[in-house]
């Protein structure tokens, strides 16, 4: 990443984290693509594929968040790395997602039933309303299948990543760097030190993943 990426590079991995995880839902994008183009495939894993309009719905929110975090100082040298860090958490989506189907993961109706209702998005009064939630996903140009097929894969995302992350603990080494003291601060230092522990762990299985799926970018579709 570039240097004043760099800089910032705790938050704009969870930044980036929320960015595509708002897009199972405020994905609709405005980029218009010629033709046949929006099916292009921008990458390739496996059978699965990343067309191109799955991947510009996705940029134009990284790149509205990261305008809104860097302002003016958000140049073309910044827009074209973040250009190949969306493709790269892209992939990296779909090969979490197949690891997920190949270890027999599944999300039910209750759950995925469960989170729709808990959503804010679709609440009115602070209680879920069906309006509300029809409203917005026809606002978004989305039809509740589409939507919640969307959010099926999210939820199985999570799953994925919780059956990898949850068994991550600090060691009594790492336990025993942590400052003691003010009680508070110990354990905010604590869950970011397991925080970055997690996600190297996670990082170093879905990399794994890619030494045995065949993974075919095509970035000359974004340049």
């Amino acid at each position: 990443m570039l240097k004043s990426m760099r800089r910032h590079a705790k938050y704009f991995y969870v930044l980036f984290l929320i960015v595509i995880v708002s897009f199972i839902f405020w994905g609709v994008g405005s980029r218009q693509l010629d033709g046949g183009k929006h099916t292009e495939a921008v990458a390739t894993i496996g059978k699965d594929k990343i067309t191109l309009a799955d991947y510009w719905r996705t940029y134009e929110r990284a790149e509205d968040a990261m305008r809104q975090v860097y302002g003016a100082k958000f140049d073309d040298n910044m827009k074209k790395e973040l250009k190949q860090k969306v493709l790269d958490e892209l992939v990296t989506e779909a090969v979490l997602y197949r690891a997920a189907r190949n270890a027999g993961l599944t999300v039910t109706d209750k759950e995925l039933s469960d989170s729709i209702m808990a959503d804010p998005n679709f609440a009115r009064n602070n209680v879920f309303d069906r309006q509300v939630y029809l409203r917005t996903l026809e606002f978004n140009r989305l039809t509740p299948s589409e939507y919640e097929s969307m959010k099926r894969r999210q939820l199985l995302l999570n799953k994925m990543r919780r059956l990898i992350e949850d068994p991550v603990e600090l060691s009594p080494a790492e336990n025993a760097r942590i400052p003691s003291g003010d009680e508070k601060a110990a354990q905010m230092v604590k869950e970011a030190v397991l925080g970055a522990k997690k996600e190297r762990v996670l990082d170093s299985y879905i990399r794994s993943l890619e030494g045995h799926i065949k993974v075919t970018e095509n970035p000359d579709l974004i340049s």
